[in-house]
């Protein structure tokens, strides 16, 4: 950076700058013409379909299968919920089997590590949150 003078670096970022502003109208002129597309497609869209009444449709009625199984086959609603929230209601592993599960695999290890680094570094939650999602 010291090879070159205030001047030098003043007329790069004018240039960056006018390509940044070259960039923009291009992008704005492209936002332009598709929006013109759009528009015509559009009205020749409207133009060419035909005029629908909401009030001619009429519903479609279909009949059940005559082989369609019995109620009796599958329990209730209620049932099914709450054997599966006495699944869920299961103690859960303590304290050391999760450290001991956790730091088995190198990878979460490192990556957990990781986490606390950049949680104690005040890093943006959004990477922290990629990086939990990596780990699982």
């Amino acid at each position: 950076m010291s090879d070159y003078s205030y001047a030098e670096i003043q007329n790069m970022q004018q240039k960056a700058m006018a390509r940044v502003r070259q960039m923009q109208r291009n992008s704005e002129a492209f936002r332009e013409k598709a929006q013109e597309e759009l528009d015509k497609n559009r009205k020749t869209e409207k133009q060419s379909a035909p005029p629908t009444n909401s009030s001619q449709v009429t519903p479609k009625i279909t009949n059940m299968p005559p082989n369609f199984p019995e109620n009796s086959q599958y329990p209730r609603f209620k049932d099914f919920f709450q054997n599966v929230q006495k699944e869920e209601s299961k103690p859960t592993q303590n304290k050391a089997s999760t450290l001991e599960n956790l730091f088995s695999e190198p990878d979460k290890a490192m990556l957990t590590g990781l986490i606390m680094l950049l949680k104690s570094e005040g890093a943006d939650e959004i990477l922290i949150m990629a990086l939990i999602y990596i780990m699982s």
